[in-house]
């Protein structure tokens, strides 16, 4: 049950800021410290990493969020989903997140999207943020560009995170950066599955998951694939640090081409810029690979 106004008020009265969140000092200033309080981030996706991400934002001392959200909680989140548990399925991931996210900073500046994010409601969805964060489904692939485009019209810049088998992928975007159209090589004219393709590719260029991901239970028709509490929590300590970069040193943000890379099972790490992006020829090789070796080992439906 939501507390009363006049909890609420007890609640507040008891919360300090600078206390509860004081062991953030010394990785960050105290000047930094007020301007993650008075930051406001934008993350689309309250699912398999954007909850968690709202979190781990929450306890680094950003005070203020834009958070979309039209998925309910189902028994199959528990895996890997921050807010999944027996009390909470058939709830708005919405409503769960902004619960949590509220016991941890009651003071917290919040305006939902329950309605996810659309075409309709991108520009109040980016209105006023310093940072996006693309925490959609990997298989939306229309949705990622539409965040991530927006933001850069608008001088944004927007960090997104894959979680692949045991490891990460992570990308920063921006007006600095290569378009995401000329990163992913992605064309008008391509179906769906290939999108997902070029989108995984474009995340993770050496594929070290494919190693020992067992590729039955990959289905893109379906729109499901193997995921891991691991990765997702990869996906989360990487995307709070580029957060933290993002708002406190954003000349030290490495937009596309650049990308970063690690599997934590295989140990393998890269850091590095993908000339090209996606339409470098060692890409487009393993692109055609990727592409033919899913369509004989995904099934139809």
């Amino acid at each position: 049950m939501a507390p009363t106004y006049a909890h609420w008020r007890i609640i507040l009265s008891a919360f300090n800021y600078d206390e509860a969140f004081s062991r953030n000092l010394g990785v960050v200033s105290p000047d930094q410290h007020q301007r993650l309080c008075n930051a406001t981030v934008a993350i689309a996706g309250m699912g398999g990493v954007g909850g968690d991400y709202l979190i781990s934002l929450v306890r680094a001392g950003v005070g203020g969020f834009h958070l979309a959200e039209f998925d309910e909680f189902e028994l199959v989140n528990f895996n890997r989903q921050y807010g999944a548990n027996m009390g909470t399925i058939g709830r708005r991931k919405l409503d769960v997140m902004v619960e949590y996210a509220l016991q941890i900073n009651p003071a917290l500046r919040i305006k939902t999207f329950p309605e996810g994010i659309s075409t309709g409601n991108i520009d109040a969805f980016l209105a006023g943020v310093d940072l996006a964060i693309d925490a959609v489904d990997a298989f939306a692939v229309d949705m990622h560009p539409l965040l991530i485009n927006a933001a850069s019209a608008r001088g944004l810049a927007t960090v997104a995170a894959v979680p692949l088998g045991l490891g990460a992928g992570v990308l920063a975007f921006g007006p600095e950066g290569m378009p995401y159209a000329d990163y992913f090589a992605i064309t008008p004219d391509m179906s769906e599955d290939e999108k997902i393709v070029q989108f995984m590719l474009g995340f993770a260029p050496e594929m070290y998951h494919l190693k020992y991901l067992d590729p039955k239970f990959i289905n893109l028709k379906a729109r499901k694939g193997p995921s891991s509490v691991a990765g997702c929590k990869l996906c989360t300590g990487f995307i709070t640090t580029q957060a933290l970069v993002a708002l406190l040193h954003p000349e030290e943000l490495r937009c596309v081409p650049w990308y970063t890379y690690l599997d934590a099972r295989l140990g393998r790490f890269r850091h590095r810029r993908l000339w090209l992006g996606n339409r470098n020829p060692l890409q487009r090789i393993k692109s055609f690979v990727a592409k033919k070796r899913l369509e004989k080992l995904s099934p139809t439906a």
